[in-house]
């Protein structure tokens, strides 16, 4: 087989695995589907037919990078707290490649068209330059959900995870002209009565589907090393919750917690995130299990991104007391 040809035949599998998770894993339905991939729905139910013949839909989904997951971590983690799906990488394969795992994965979940919206942090720029793995996506926008960091830009990444996100899948970057968090309310009003911002928030209400970083409530954590709100620190973070998504935190049971913080964020509410009907978590490291339990106790995400390491230490923990979050 020649080379251009044996790249044909991974691509049409790729798109063939695509299709068989959105259905298989993430009960999305034939219309649902169409919609996203801007095909028709009978081309939907022939593409399924069609991964099932070739071995791709058997009694799991047929992956390059099945060998590299703690399959029987996933499987109680899925159960426990009633995931969608989850996703662990081995120790041995996660080192030093987790972000090129992740969007490995994260190519068979995410949308072709439409628009997908992202949080901040390392992790999630890492897995944005590894992201030209995937199949170009010059329909999909890619959404910032929250403002940006200002002059810490490069200490923790806020419009560079868009643009890199953007730059690897050929799609098109929307920013978020504004800060994180307001100093008050009242200028939090005001930046939203700007047309821009409006504009954006159309367009993050629009989003299908997103991967967020897990915040946790160390001293370490992004929005007190990015020194987002003056004299906040860990002490007081730690007295209102156990993590956070896009800066709304949340405690133990998963249920957001810090209103008076969360009325600050110019961006995606607490609502408008729990709309979203694909919301991805990647997250690992000791200092992140507490937050990781609550928002998976609380249901804030569907799918789960990890290692094994901090996989094992979520069961080890773990209570089966999942919320009514959709």
């Amino acid at each position: 087989m020649s080379k251009l040809a044996n790249n044909e035949q991974l691509s049409k599998d790729s798109f063939l695995e695509r299709i068989a998770r959105m259905y298989y894993v993430l009960n999305m339905n034939q219309q649902e589907i169409s919609e996203q991939l801007g095909i028709g729905r009978s081309s939907v139910a022939r593409f399924l037919n069609e991964a099932r013949e070739r071995g791709i839909v058997q009694f799991h989904i047929r992956s390059d990078i099945e060998s590299a997951r703690a399959s029987a971590l996933e499987r109680q983690l899925v159960k426990m707290y009633g995931l969608k799906d989850c996703v662990v990488f081995r120790n041995e394969e996660a080192a030093g490649s987790f972000e090129a795992l992740t969007s490995r994965y994260l190519n068979s979940v995410l949308p072709t068209q439409g628009a997908i919206g992202l949080g901040w942090g390392r992790t999630l720029y890492s897995i944005g330059t590894q992201m030209q793995q995937c199949d170009a996506r010059p329909g999909l926008r890619i959404v910032q959900l929250s403002g940006g960091s200002g002059a810490k830009e490069d200490l923790v990444p806020a419009a560079s995870v868009i643009q890199v996100w953007a730059q690897s899948l050929r799609g098109k970057p929307l920013l978020f002209p504004a800060p994180a968090v307001a100093l008050t309310q009242e200028s939090k009003n005001g930046f939203l009565a700007d047309p821009s911002i409006q504009e954006m928030m159309k367009e993050i209400r629009e989003v299908s589907a997103a991967v967020v970083g897990i915040g946790h409530v160390g001293e370490d954590s992004t929005i007190i090393r990015s020194a987002l709100v003056p004299g906040l620190d860990s002490k007081i973070l730690s007295e209102s919750g156990v993590g956070d998504v896009i800066f709304h935190f949340y405690n133990e049971e998963g249920q957001f917690s810090n209103q008076q913080l969360s009325d600050r964020v110019v961006g995606a509410s607490p609502e408008d995130y729990l709309r979203i009907e694909l919301r991805i978590g990647v997250a690992y490291g000791s200092g992140k299990i507490k937050a990781i339990q609550g928002a998976l106790t609380g249901r804030l995400i569907h799918v789960l991104i990890t290692d094994e390491d901090t996989a094992a230490s979520i069961l080890g923990e773990g209570r089966e007391k999942p919320q009514a979050a959709t």
